[in-house]
């Protein structure tokens, strides 16, 4: 970690977004009081609120709120590449909700969170599993890119209709619009 928090990228849980794993967008370092430290590869999990199932992969070392719980793999037992697949899974969200307490913003505690259990493979296992998920998860990114290109293709050429389509009224009409 650098040794000037000033320089570092900073996370909030507006900057999660729900159910993926990377992160998109983060601030700079201005007016805040955050000081939680996280480093490149550790997963962020949003604490406060957590069926909002945001939980995301640190692409750099930055600072976060107090909101935002880090978590890394203990890596003799759980292969670090999995680990985000564990978090961002409904099995894990939902006993984090079951463990949150508050009315208007449940948070949930590491203490609590610390305690999941769930049934883990030799690591051998765990590389195969992860290479799959992490392959899934590509091709999951590549189709999602391809609808918004597609969806942008679409509505260009919409345009390009429409407006075609408003020049061809406005010259076979010989002009429905008239200086006020």
């Amino acid at each position: 970690m650098r040794g000037d928090k000033r320089d570092l990228p900073v996370v909030g849980l507006e900057h999660l977004e729900p159910g993926e794993l990377s992160l998109s967008a983060w601030g700079t370092n201005g007016e805040n009081t955050f000081t939680k430290t996280f480093r490149k590869g550790q997963v962020l999990f949003g604490r406060r609120r957590a069926y909002l199932k945001k939980a995301t992969i640190a692409p750099f070392d930055g600072i976060c709120s107090g909101d935002i719980t880090v978590i890394e793999a203990a890596s003799n037992k759980l292969l670090p590449e999995l680990l985000p697949f564990i978090i961002q899974n409904n099995t894990f969200f939902d006993y984090a909700v079951g463990k949150s307490a508050g009315s208007l913003s449940p948070r949930v505690k590491w203490e609590h969170l610390s305690q999941f259990e769930f049934e883990l493979p030799p690591l051998a296992e765990q590389h195969k599993l992860a290479d799959l998920l992490w392959a899934a998860n590509a091709a999951r990114d590549a189709y999602k890119k391809l609808l918004a290109a597609t969806d942008a293709l679409v509505k260009s050429r919409f345009c390009e209709w429409a407006v075609s389509m408003a020049r061809t009224l406005l010259f076979v009409n010989g002009g429905l619009l008239h200086a006020a």
